[in-house]
């Protein structure tokens, strides 16, 4: 079996082209239906409104004025990002956007959980090569998307400045507590004092005690201040141990255990020397200038340099055990420096500590009244100092918090948004115009694929593979033409011809074309299928030629050709008969309004009956008719006897052509049976109608009884719509139709229009 596989040949962009015309009214329907899809959503859809705004991080800003407790180093911006979503942050945007004026039309503030939302809905990304963040937000409400991004952008630089003066906000708080204890020390010493004074009358002391009391609460204001500081700095250590201890929980035992012998020796020695100096300090004679002052105070710088140098080295050890992040190495060095600082106040402590010890033991040596008038006036004079101290570093705490600088700086506040970000209209249209044209030139293609059909003449050549003798253009019925020929016989009084007018209109409606209307492109047509039939070979030797016209399967206007292919024949002055040997279902006789009966069946059915007596006029000048007869119960015996072969004999003496119509190759034998008595068989294809495989099957049983297909001939097509291939037809219509008739040119344009009956046999 011949096989005709679907991709022996390359498709041409002209085939895609025609399937897309082809095709182009579901395309049309389908891009309609995208774009009415398209326009409702967009115009349904909410308008959504999008605001923005831009964060620069500062991370090399100093932030302290007073203190260098570094800020926030070099912060990944990723993890900024993240802080900027952290629960804290959310929540605290979301109280900002319940202060709104607006708040009871923004929608987040409706929800179950409107932080949630907020942090699932708020968009944080960073540009690239700088320290900026940008923050956006979306929302049915353009005063909540701006509303959104602010109270965002604010809560996080809020965020960010609370963290950064933790711990000099921690100081203060302690400050605050000193100073409420030493202020009711100091009025409950003044009480004492006066009470004292005024129950024993004594009111003064000796010049010696003066004194002695004076350098002594000189040195216990000296042991105050130290412990205070102290305190301030352990509350600074600890602030930093717990910051790093955030970062590693290990951090903090090793932290911990900061200490070696050689720190430990410094730190002694550190104590001696500044026992030392405060000896020194209380003694006349010795100004701040002194030499012995000043190689003190050197040698105490020199054990301080030591001691930093020896901390650096035990840190220096843990360090890398830990990311090397900018934060994590900047409170490495601020607790290197605190540490030191740490250790120089209680080396301080220490040695005033031992000064006020003295002076304790010499007071102890005092007369009892004098003694505790002395006590009175001692501890009056070291809560005022205190009090004044502490009045002192309070307010150095306040402005040292106040100077501390956040590193986030809001560069671009949100504004109201004007018009929506979502739906995008020309985005959509775009959208729906590709997608339109892309789905619909898609599911042209997907019939396409599924079409088993013929087409068009690619197909022809692409599956069938048989040469073309013809193509006939779909035959358009002339409705204004009948109309006419109606009103004549409606008028017509002649019987004559209102006989003509009735065989006129019969057939113009069996469409007999190259007769009732000769000069037309589709009679021209048909001229060119019989010009390529008469050219082929003959098979058998002498007389007519003998030419089977069938199809692979019913309907595809086999009758039709062979009627108008006997007609142009009989019109070259060529004795021409048009024998009906389908049988079956007869349909010459239709097509030539004549009777049925004493046809093809009569003659092989009855003995001794001469062939005029079945061969019948076509009222057509060249041309006779042998119609089927009556149908019999065996066509196909009766074509496979030799009584049709005497037929076909006696036909061939008298007539030049001879055009045989049967029926189709897969229905039944009979087309097979003819097809071994003629000299060639002509195939008729119908465009969009003829199954690839009918066609396939046909071949395949003529190849099996070794007969050859002369070619085949393409019916149905419509030269609008497939053009390519079938420009013969325009040639004609144009050719003939210039100069001399350019009024039948113009009467031929105006009815192009009229609708179009297909008949098929």
């Amino acid at each position: 079996m011949e096989q005709f596989p679907e991709q022996e040949q390359e498709i041409k962009l002209r085939d895609y082209y025609r399937i897309i015309l082809r095709h182009i009214k579901l395309i049309g329907i389908i891009f309609v239906l995208v774009m009415v899809a398209t326009i409702y959503y967009t115009a349904r859809a909410p308008r959504i409104y999008e605001s923005s705004g831009k964060i620069l991080l500062e991370l090399n800003k100093q932030t302290d004025l007073f203190f260098s407790t570094g800020g926030f180093g070099r912060n990944d911006l990723n993890n900024q990002m993240e802080v900027i979503k952290s629960p804290s942050v959310m929540e605290s945007a979301i109280e900002k956007l319940k202060r709104n004026p607006d708040a009871e039309n923004f929608p987040i503030l409706s929800s179950d959980n409107p932080r949630v939302i907020l942090a699932k809905e708020i968009e944080v990304s960073a540009e690239r090569e700088v320290d900026i963040i940008d923050v956006s937000f979306k929302s049915i409400s353009p005063n909540e998307a701006q509303a959104a991004v602010n109270a965002v952008m604010d809560s996080y630089q809020d965020e960010s400045l609370k963290y950064t003066r933790a711990e000099v906000t921690s100081v203060r708080e302690f400050l605050e507590k000193q100073l409420d204890v030493t202020s009711k020390k100091l009025a409950i010493s003044e009480e004492d004092l006066r009470a004292y004074k005024i129950a024993h009358e004594v009111f003064a002391l000796t010049e010696e005690t003066k004194e002695m009391i004076t350098n002594m609460v000189e040195f216990e204001a000296q042991l105050s201040s130290a412990k205070t500081e102290l305190q301030i700095v352990e509350k600074k250590l600890a602030y930093l141990k717990d910051e790093l201890t955030k970062i590693d929980d290990a951090l903090g035992e090793e932290m911990a255990s900061i200490s070696s012998p050689v720190s430990e020796q410094l730190r002694q020695k550190l104590i001696e020397n500044e026992s030392k100096l405060a000896i020194f300090l209380t003694k006349k004679g010795y100004t701040e200038n002194h030499p012995q002052l000043l190689a003190l105070r050197d040698e105490i710088d020199n054990i301080k340099r030591q001691m930093k140098t020896e901390i650096a080295k035990i840190l220096e050890v843990n360090k890398y055990s830990f990311n090397p992040l900018d934060r994590r190495q900047q409170l490495f060095t601020d607790i290197i420096s605190t540490e030191v600082e740490f250790q120089t106040a209680t080396s301080k402590v220490s040695g005033l500590e031992t000064v006020v010890e003295e002076y304790s033991v010499r007071m102890s040596g005092l007369p009892d009244a004098e003694l505790e008038l002395a006590r009175l006036e001692r501890s009056k004079a070291i809560n005022e100092q205190i009090f004044s101290m502490l009045i002192t570093r309070y307010e150095e705490a306040k402005i040292s918090e106040e100077g501390k600088l956040s590193n986030i700086r809001i560069i671009n506040s949100a504004t109201s948004p004007r018009s929506p970000v979502s739906p995008k209209v020309k985005m959509n249209i775009l959208i729906g115009l590709l997608l339109g044209f892309g789905l619909g030139i898609g599911a042209a293609f997907l019939l396409e694929s599924l079409n088993t059909k013929i087409n068009n003449l690619s197909d022809v050549e692409r599956y069938v593979k048989l040469p073309i003798l013809g193509t006939i253009p779909d035959i358009p019925l002339d409705e204004k033409q009948l109309a006419d020929i109606e009103d004549r016989m409606g008028k017509e009084k002649d019987k004559g011809v209102l006989q003509k007018l009735t065989t006129t209109q019969r057939q113009m409606v069996a469409r007999l074309v190259p007769h009732y209307s000769p000069k037309s492109p589709i009679a021209e047509a048909y001229r060119t299928f019989r010009t390529n039939v008469v050219s082929l070979p003959a098979i058998f030797p002498g007389g007519g030629r003998i030419f089977l016209v069938t199809s692979s399967g019913p309907k595809e206007g086999k009758s039709t050709s062979a009627g108008n292919l006997a007609i142009t024949l009989s019109q070259m002055r060529s004795k021409t008969v048009l024998v009906d040997c389908d049988m079956r279902r007869p349909m010459i006789h239709n097509l030539f309004i004549i009777s049925r009966e004493n046809g093809l069946s009569k003659y092989l059915t009855t003995d001794n009956i001469d062939i005029h007596e079945i061969i019948k006029p076509s009222g057509m000048d060249n041309l006779d008719i042998i119609t089927a007869g009556h149908v019999p119960p065996n066509p196909s015996e009766l074509l496979s006897s030799k009584k049709m072969d005497e037929l076909f004999a006696k036909l061939r003496e008298e007539y030049d052509y001879i055009i045989v119509d049967s029926p189709p190759i897969i229905a039944v034998t009979d087309a097979l049976i003819l097809s071994k008595k003629v000299d060639q068989l002509v195939l008729v294809i119908r465009v969009n109608s003829t199954e690839r495989e009918i066609i396939e099957q046909a071949k395949s049983l003529l190849h099996n009884i070794d007969v050859k297909v002369a070619g085949v001939v393409v019916n149905g097509i419509e030269v609008k719509k497939y053009y390519s291939g079938y420009k013969y037809y325009y040639y004609y219509y144009y050719y003939y139709y210039t100069d001399d008739e350019k009024g039948a040119k113009k009467k031929k344009r105006k009815t192009q229009g009229h609708s179009r009956l297909s008949r098929k046999a």
